[in-house]
């Protein structure tokens, strides 16, 4: 190689390192990692593009506003942003990244609310299968998912999401198996947040784990009227605020309360009968006709009374 070719190819990369250098110190807003020369430029960079919807571009562009303007009064809500953006995006790697970044940079901050909404709708986002969270088992997304939820109701007990929070381990909780620890989780909820949007979704949830965590342990007559009082709460209340839940789940839950109480009512009905205690039984299969009249037992209480009624 002759002098003059390597001064040439060595000027070219010289060349290429000092317009890598000018881009990626915002001079070029193309850059593939550039930033603006101020934070307050870069602030406004990254909103405009989270305006227009793009979400990955702009939760990069938060991210690093937090990152090379760390010391700015814009960098705690450029984390925030991030994180949110990232949601919308549905890369909840990056999510939770920016949230514990959060978490480690800053001991009290001032976005309380917007982290709460964010650790909230990644929690969901696991407990339900959306964007990466689809990606994992059953068992590894509630697992995530309760973490999160934890984390989020130990760190702001009396904050806007709190509630929120104590209801998503409730629903793992169901989603697992756990009736009872989701009961008691709802119940929680019901006491400590009076006011909570959830209350009627909550109080349709205890009715139907009370319904399902039958026969362990055995569901009694208590229990029953406990269900069927919730279902009554969670249509007032869902009536009353206007709230958007599953009525057609309350009232599946609902007919399948009925059809066990008749069932049992009817079985009580043959134990009088076997026992000879023919008016006992009349009585309880003139219970299933009058009370439970759309179950499936009510024909089959007709012809038992009528049968008995001819003996």
């Amino acid at each position: 190689m002759s002098a003059l070719t390597a001064a040439l190819s060595f000027g070219a990369i010289a060349a290429e390192d000092d317009m890598a250098d000018w881009v990626n110190e915002g001079h070029w807003p193309r850059g593939p990692n550039s930033v603006e020369v101020t934070p307050e430029k870069q602030n406004e960079k990254a909103r405009r593009l989270q305006n227009i919807g793009d979400s990955r571009q702009a939760a990069d562009q938060f991210k690093r506003l937090a990152d090379v303007y760390s010391e700015s009064e814009n960098a705690e809500e450029g984390l925030v942003y991030s994180a949110k953006n990232y949601l919308a995006a549905g890369d909840f790697t990056h999510a939770r990244e920016e949230l514990n970044a959060l978490r480690r940079r800053y001991a009290n901050p001032v976005y309380l609310d917007a982290i709460g909404e964010s650790e909230v709708a990644l929690g969901r986002g696991f407990l339900e299968g959306k964007g990466e969270g689809g990606t994992y088992t059953l068992k590894s997304r509630l697992r995530k998912a309760e973490a999160i939820f934890q984390r989020q109701l130990d760190s702001d007990p009396q904050g806007r999401w709190a509630g929120d929070s104590l209801f998503g381990l409730g629903q793992c909780a169901q989603a697992r198996g756990a009736y009872s620890e989701a009961i008691k989780k709802y119940k929680d909820l019901l006491d400590k947040y009076p006011r909570s949007e959830l209350r009627a979704e909550a109080e349709g949830n205890i009715a139907e784990c009370i319904s399902k965590r039958d026969p362990t342990p055995e569901r009694t007559e208590s229990e029953t009227e406990e269900a069927q009082r919730r279902i009554k709460q969670a249509f007032d209340e869902a009536s009353a605020a206007d709230v958007d839940i599953d009525m057609e789940a309350l009232k599946d839950n609902e007919r399948q309360l009925k059809e066990r109480q008749a069932r049992k009512r009817y079985d009580q009905a043959l134990f009088y009968e076997k026992n000879t205690h023919f008016r006992a039984a009349e009585v309880y299969l003139e219970l299933i006709i009058e009370r439970y009249p759309d179950t499936e037992w009510t024909e089959k209480a007709k012809a038992e009374l009528q049968r008995l009624r001819k003996r």
